[in-house]
């Protein structure tokens, strides 16, 4: 019996040297990515700064914190980092139905909801309004509409509800049914019994419209062309009480098309927007004779500094007359191709103050003061108060 140990061997085929080769730059693959850039994925929404490559100092201590430095950027840097990532979200998502970051919930046939600022709370109706928040919104409210009534405008309050209210069905299972009572029936019911001031429910036109067709989308926070189109019939109708000659534009005046696009802002925080494909998604083109509005943004409004993607918007419309003016959040974007069309100019100001040098200046017939759901819940109406100057 031999007791020699055995003698390691050597590749003795061109296949079995290229194997080797090839399993020792696929170990390299990651750090040679690093200095010839090959993935080309797109940024993750990742909430931090990813740690900078270190700068050299000579010395024991800072050769070490050198070294450590250099290990904290090779972990945020190393080759194909982002597309591994994006694979296990993907593999998480479709595998487990699991949700990398806490703010998206996954739901059935891959709808996904914003689960942040207490959307599961409000949904098993745990979080509700006391009696002294609805009276300061009461208060709010009346502040504002009698103040714009002295000047001869008239005003509006609009809740566009988020999507879990229209579409309870697509939740996952754990979440169970919606509770009994929510904030908004809350807020409408004492508004009802307390207040004059106009409010405007959209839950019930979006109930209905959903049973012809999809009025949010899959795989976003918003509602589609056709839900802002619902939207805006209501806000019209309920307009035309104060504005008698308001009458919101028919369904047959746009021509409905599908098709097929990426991912909304929740497909895109998992960082799915690709591969997660909003489908069948609807869009509305005016047919002839209605036009298109003009529609500009205004950077230098109100004198003040503007995020890019909030810029004041205005649209012109020389067939129509009348000036109204929009408070309002992401929600509106969707409005801005209608509404237009009711009045000769329309402002729409991303913020949640009314601003009322600039009302008072620009003299219009109304204001439409919209807010989303998960917006109004989490407000406090008493600072609002105080912020525009009302005792």
């Amino acid at each position: 019996m031999n007791d020699q140990p055995s003698q390691p061997r050597e590749p003795n085929s061109p296949a079995q040297m290229a194997l080797i080769i090839a399993f020792v730059l696929f170990l390299w693959l990651p750090t040679l990515s690093i200095f010839f850039h090959w993935d080309h994925s797109r940024k993750l929404n990742e909430k931090r700064k990813l740690a900078e490559f270190p700068a050299w100092h000579a010395g024991s201590n800072r050769i070490s914190n050198f070294i450590i430095g250099l290990d904290k950027y090779y972990s945020d840097h190393f080759g194909f980092r982002k597309q591994l990532i994006l694979f296990e979200h993907a593999w998480k998502r479709q595998i487990y139905k699991e949700s990398p970051f806490p703010d998206v919930l996954i739901g059935k046939y891959d709808w996904l909801y914003y689960s942040g600022d207490h959307m599961i709370e409000n949904c098993q109706g745990s979080d509700l309004f006391c009696l002294q928040e609805l009276h300061d919104w009461q208060s709010l409210l009346e502040c504002r509409r009698d103040w714009l009534a002295r000047q001869g405008i008239h005003y509006i309050f609009v809740i566009p509800p988020d999507k879990h209210r229209i579409y309870p069905e697509y939740l996952p299972e754990w979440i169970a049914h919606l509770g009994p009572t929510s904030k908004l029936d809350q807020f409408f019911g004492y508004m009802k019994t307390n207040s004059s001031v106009e409010v405007l429910d959209l839950r019930p036109a979006l109930m209905e419209a959903k049973h012809s067709r999809f009025t949010y989308l899959r795989n976003d926070t918003h509602w589609n062309e056709y839900g802002a189109f619902v939207g805006y019939q209501a806000l019209l109708q309920k307009l035309s009480c104060q504005m008698p000659h308001l009458k919101p534009l028919s369904p047959d005046c746009f021509q409905l098309q599908y098709s097929d696009k990426p991912g909304g802002d929740l497909a895109t925080m998992l960082g799915q927007e690709q591969t997660l494909h909003e489908k069948e998604a609807v869009s509305l083109s005016p047919r002839p004779p209605l036009q298109l509005l003009q529609i500009s943004n205004a950077p230098n409004l109100l004198g003040k500094y503007w995020n890019p993607e909030r810029l004041p918007v205005i649209t012109t419309n020389p067939s129509a007359r009348g000036n109204a003016i929009v408070f309002r959040d992401s929600f509106s974007i969707a409005w801005i191709p209608y509404i237009g069309h009711n009045f000769n100019k329309v402002t729409y100001l991303w913020q949640r103050e009314l601003d009322l040098p600039f009302i008072q200046a620009e003299k219009p017939d109304v204001v439409v003061d919209e807010i989303l759901e998960r917006f109004f819940c989490r407000s406090n109406p008493h600072e609002l108060k105080l912020s525009e100057g009302w005792r």
